[in-house]
């Protein structure tokens, strides 16, 4: 198992990975925390799905669990106080 190998398998791992918990991470909060973060649930879940078969997913995924997804937290934390 050389280095080549794993490079291609952590590619494969990022670009697989990270689109599906995007994905999944938005497909289990609510849609009014997305609304109320400014967002839209459906959209960033199509978003992500068309991203990962045009090769992006990793891109957009990572763009959702970085600056999409603490909003959507937050507004969910908010809502269950």
């Amino acid at each position: 198992m050389g280095p080549d190998l794993l490079i291609v398998l952590l590619v494969m791992f990022l670009g697989v990975g990270v689109p599906l918990w995007a994905v999944i991470d938005a497909a289990n909060r609510p849609a009014v925390a997305f609304y109320g973060a400014g967002s839209n649930k459906v959209a960033w879940i199509a978003v992500l799905v068309v991203a990962f078969f045009l090769g992006v997913g990793v891109l957009l995924g990572g763009y959702y669990l970085l600056f999409t997804r603490p909003k959507v937290r937050q507004q969910f934390a908010s809502m269950s106080h």
